[in-house]
């Protein structure tokens, strides 16, 4: 007896799948992508319409019998149901292997399902279709556009810095987003400026309120001298309370999540990468074990733009809240979230299948990952049909003649939608906490108060925070240049190609980012901008709806870009010497030559200006490229060891360190030195561990007794964000463990 076929993208969704739709029919996998453009050649023929070649994937043979097997399945089977994932990259999946099955066009149906349960299955196969060429043919410009690229402009990149390196439609985009923020950052000036506090009374309790006028206007005291001058002259008024507020303050739930939104949200609250959290996201939509129910699809399709959820699944929640919390606590109307523009609502919002699933119920049946991220989606579905939460706000101005200080506080008087996070180990975002100011109680308007204190506090501005995950997530989104099935992806290739660097989870540009950009940027800024890659999204986007023809598109993306590229290519032997900063020594080999720093696979080095006639080179230290590794010629004295060469800074296996410039004639290396630089102003000083008579050891500048900079805590070689200056310190606990990272001047304390 013959059955109908099933083919999937995920093998993983197999089982599930398998269970819910019963022995008539056969359910198989493709396991991704089995058709492709071919790895090592461009496969666009650009002069007949930009028509691909395509080629069976070469996957030690794994794509060809996957092929095989579909082809003999399907020629035996009444119906063949493609169940790829519904996307662009599913719908041409779908269309290479319904290419493969021509003599069995007749039968072949398209389905989707948009969530791995009995009622999402059967949702599916109600509403069979054909293949949409429409969204076909936006995979296919997107992967064409992202070939020309590649193809194009990375061997320009091999030729003008080195080998191995790459460059990508808009992922080029995201190192330029980064690497133009972290300059920012880099060149930002830290400014003063000071807040006033004053400490009031009355006779029966003391407070405290911020100075927030000055003559009834907004003011900005930027020096010490200022803020004391303003100090004395309140110290002359007297005070009295002015107004007193009360105002209710609704906040309503956020959206259900998106992709984008999903991987903000798991970074911030979880800690999980992009690249996990679709990874574990994956899992919890292809089905988990849950016991007796077998395998069931927790979490609808998680590459979504859309905020749509289902009529059916917003009357489960409420209902399902009515239940759990109360009719009080249901919105009063069904909420309806508004999508992008240019958004078609085919999928719903990322949202559980089943909301009477409580993560609690399931914690057994999930890896510890999983319930972490179901919980989190779960919290955010539940809350957006659940009242506002309300906060009363109070404010309190406490005024003289010219000076007004004030004091807001605010106090929850109805949890609503917070009551599900509060239930829940997500918890309330800080910023919808109640305020832990504390309010005066015994206090009417026209009441005499009492000054009894004043302070100031000095401040500086803080530089735009660096990239992490989450906000480059949201920067991409909000520029539209990123799409739910790329916005992990882009990430992960950037660190990959070690154009920057993930730190203290920030995403730091790194040496060899920054040069790619800014060669990318000052040849191909035209391509390589946000406004253009928008532009090009956007048309991907109208030619999925049918709206433009993907020749016509491709041809607008192709000619200026061959423009472009030609004329660089002409200058790629003139680019490359631009690479090349000399390192201001002479080669010790060949006494002729200057050494200059070049590229190669295995990052930068050292080699001499005569090459091939002189083949020297010398390798730097690995680590951190956004610093630059370089042996500096910096004067450190007169060797003490053979009194002749002169101490200079250089770069080895392990760091920087100052030796001897007679090397190898003379292996002197200063092993006191710490490498950091004396941060006092005008001091070119070295840090140098020291003991006192008593034998205990802290850190002291070398040009002691000129310069007195000395600590018991070790130097952090880490330019303070706060008040920008040059160090920052350890500070341990009793048990000699480092507990935080300390600005020894502002007191700024960075964690550890």
């Amino acid at each position: 007896m013959s059955k109908n076929l099933v083919i999937l993208e995920s093998p993983g969704k197999v089982k599930a799948v398998s269970k819910y739709l019963g022995n008539s029919y056969t359910v198989i996998a493709s396991n991704g992508h089995i058709i492709d453009l071919p790895a090592k050649e461009l496969g666009v023929d650009i002069e007949n319409d930009f028509k691909p070649t395509y080629k069976i994937i070469d996957n030690a043979g794994q794509a060809s019998k996957i092929i095989k097997k579909i082809e003999t399945m399907a020629k035996v089977s009444d119906k063949i149901l493609i169940a790829t994932d519904p996307d662009r990259e599913g719908e041409a999946i779908g269309w290479h292997i319904a290419g493969r099955l021509k003599d069995c066009a007749q039968r072949i149906k398209r389905v989707t399902f948009n969530e791995i349960t009995k009622k999402g299955i059967e949702a599916g196969l109600k509403n069979e279709s054909s293949i949409d060429k429409n969204l076909v043919d936006a995979q296919q410009a997107r992967r064409i556009m992202d070939r020309l690229v590649g193809y194009k402009i990375s061997p320009f990149l091999w030729k003008a810095i080195s080998n191995g390196l790459s460059a990508g439609r808009v992922q080029s985009v995201a190192l330029r987003i980064i690497c133009e923020r972290d300059k920012e950052v880099d060149s930002f000036v830290p400014e003063e400026y000071w807040t006033i506090k004053g400490e009031f009374a009355t006779s029966k309790e003391q407070f405290s309120a911020d100075l927030v006028k000055i003559n009834d206007e907004d003011f900005k005291l930027n020096t010490k001298d200022e803020a004391f001058r303003v100090i004395q002259d309140i110290k002359k008024s007297k005070y009295s309370v002015t107004n007193i507020s009360k105002t209710k303050l609704k906040k309503s739930p956020m959206p259900p999540f998106i992709t984008s939104t999903l991987l903000q949200s798991s970074v911030n609250k979880l800690g999980f990468s992009s690249k996990k959290t679709m990874q574990i996201a994956q899992q919890l939509y292809e089905g988990v074990e849950l016991g007796n129910k077998g395998v069931v699809g927790l979490i609808t399709y998680m590459r979504t733009d859309s905020m749509r959820v289902s009529n059916e699944a917003v009357d489960e929640v409420r209902d399902f809240i009515s239940k759990k919390f109360g009719v009080d606590f249901v919105s009063i109307s069904a909420r309806k979230f508004k999508s992008k523009k240019n958004i078609q609502d085919a999928h719903e919002a990322i949202r559980p299948t089943d909301v009477s699933f409580e993560p609690k119920k399931l914690q057994a049946h999930l890896t510890k990952e999983q319930f972490k991220l179901y919980q989190l989606i779960w919290t955010r579905f539940v809350a957006t049909q659940m009242k506002e939460a309300i906060f009363e706000q109070t404010v309190i101005d406490i005024s003289s003649q010219s000076y007004k200080f004030r004091i807001t506080g605010r106090k929850n008087i109805f949890k609503g939608y917070q009551q599900v996070f509060m239930d829940s180990d997500v918890g309330v975002d800080s910023e919808d906490e109640e305020s832990e100011v504390k309010l005066p109680r015994n206090i009417d308007v026209g009441m005499m108060v009492t000054l009894n204190d004043i302070e100031s506090e000095e401040h500086f501005t803080k530089p735009p925070a660096r990239y992490n995950e989450a906000s480059i997530t949201k920067e991409l989104e909000e520029q539209e240049i990123g799409r739910p099935s790329t916005y992990a992806t882009i990430i992960d290739r950037l660190i990959y190609q070690k154009y920057i660097d993930k730190k203290e989870k920030k995403l730091i540009s790194t040496e060899l980012g920054n040069l790619v950009n800014d060669i990318l940027v000052e040849n191909f800024g035209e391509i390589f901008n946000i406004k253009f890659t928008k532009k090009m999204e956007s048309n991907l986007d109208k030619i999925e709806y049918g709206e433009v023809d993907m020749i016509e598109i491709l041809n607008k993306f192709y000619k200026p870009f061959e423009k472009t590229l030609d004329a660089v290519i002409k200058k790629t032997v003139e680019i490359k010497k631009t690479m090349e900063q000399p390192v201001g020594e002479t080669c010790p080999k060949c006494k002729k030559g200057a050494l200059i720093y070049k590229w190669g696979k295995n990052g930068k080095f050292i080699a001499c200006s005569n090459f091939p006639a002189c083949k020297y080179t010398n390798s730097l230290s690995t680590g951190d490229e956004a610093k630059a590794n370089e042996n500096k010629a910096t004067d450190h004295g007169i060797c003490p060891k053979c009194k002749t060469g002169k101490l200079v800074e250089r770069t080895g296996k392990f760091g920087k360190f100052i030796a001897c410039d007679g090397y190898p004639k003379c292996n002197y290396i200063l092993t006191e030195h710490v490498s950091i630089k004396c941060p006092e102003q005008g001091c070119d000083g070295f840090i140098k561990d020291k003991s006192t008579k008593k034998g205990k050891k802290f850190y002291g500048c070398s040009n002691f007794p000129k310069c007195g900079y000395a600590s018991w805590n070790k130097p952090v070689d880490r330019k303070c964000e706060k008040c920008g200056y040059a160090i920052l310190e350890e500070q341990y606990d009793s048990k000699k463990k480092i507990t935080k990272i300390v600005c020894p001047k502002c007191k700024n304390e960075i964690g550890n």
